[in-house]
């Protein structure tokens, strides 16, 4: 059963400016695969950036002054696997960006394009969580991928860096983000990207920069780890929001039983949209896990009922005028 935070306790217009962050990484993936772009695929450059924010197929899902008001530092890398078999190549999965005026950095990391369902068992093995000293149990497969994880200059850049892994980032953030001692965090991402950042700001908690100022936005997370996991997570980050949809069936996934329970379970922070009570939503299969949708029920929340941001960018899960 899940926990609703009070209204009051989320803060609706930073819920839907973060989405619109996550929104941006998976659209620029998303457009990179179709256009068979594979460099924009593995690092876009800042003018893959400058084409989605100016395209006006894109303005209701993404911040238009994305690039006016931050700046990208780094791509976020991550080896994918697809039935079982990992990529060669890592793929692009989103971005660190700062504030130009608060300085606040934003990590945002995309969902996958494939679904949970299409993975095999082994996928959801548990495995231990090695930055926690109590070896709490986490999904081995959303594991395995958050330990694949690097940092890289974007695309275009003159004098690139060797990769930095993702574990090594989170270990001690201010190595690459110097100002991060002194101001906000805000890490966030959907689905499995939902997933990957919880480990992140996991692993941040315990590392060197376990006094940064972190606060958490996923929406559709999936469960990320038995309880030992969630706990510590919980005591650990009390700034963070998790975003779900009543009927979207990822956040009750994935399910690996033992002595007849699931051991896998959500973090706190939960506060339920419900896409099934509003008549602009079709409850085609899978809509309900969209990111498009997510974004538009809280726009509503927050005064903003428009129902082509369902279908911005060519979604299909507006529903049908009878």
């Amino acid at each position: 059963m899940e926990t609703q935070v009070k209204p009051l306790s989320i803060s609706l217009s930073e819920a839907v400016k973060y989405a619109k962050h996550v929104n941006l990484a998976d659209i620029i993936y998303k457009q990179a695969v179709a256009q068979e772009d594979k460099a924009t695929q593995q690092n876009p450059s800042l003018q893959a950036y400058a084409a989605i924010c100016n395209d006006s197929t894109y303005q209701l899902l993404v911040d238009k002054d994305f690039l006016t008001n931050y700046k990208v530092l780094y791509n976020v890398q991550m080896k994918e696997k697809r039935q079982g078999v990992q990529k060669i190549h890592p793929v692009y999965f989103g971005f660190i960006a700062q504030h130009n005026v608060t300085k606040e950095y934003v990590i945002a990391i995309r969902g996958t394009e494939s679904s949970f369902e299409s993975h095999a068992d082994k996928y959801f093995v548990p495995t231990s969580f090695r930055e926690f000293s109590s070896s709490p149990s986490v999904p081995s497969g959303f594991y395995d991928l958050y330990e694949s994880g690097q940092i890289i200059l974007p695309g275009g850049t003159v004098h690139q860096i060797t990769p930095i892994p993702i574990t090594t980032v989170a270990a001690n953030p201010a190595a690459i983000m110097k100002d991060a001692p002194h101001v906000r965090s805000v890490l966030t991402g959907h689905s499995l990207g939902a997933a990957l950042i919880t480990y992140y700001a996991a692993a941040v908690s315990v590392g060197q920069g376990k006094d940064l100022h972190l606060c958490v936005y996923t929406y559709a997370s999936p469960l990320t780890g038995d309880s030992t996991f969630t706990g510590t997570f919980n005591q650990n980050i009390p700034q963070s929001y998790r975003v779900y949809n009543k009927p979207d069936v990822v956040p009750d996934l994935p399910q690996w039983f033992e002595n007849g329970k699931n051991i896998y379970t959500q973090v706190a922070g939960g506060f339920q949209v419900d896409s099934s009570t509003n008549k602009n939503v079709s409850t085609a299969f899978g809509c309900a896990h969209q990111l498009p949708v997510y974004q538009y029920l809280l726009e509503v929340l927050n005064g903003n009922d428009n129902p082509n941001i369902i279908n911005a960018g060519g979604g299909q899960c507006r529903a049908k005028k009878s």
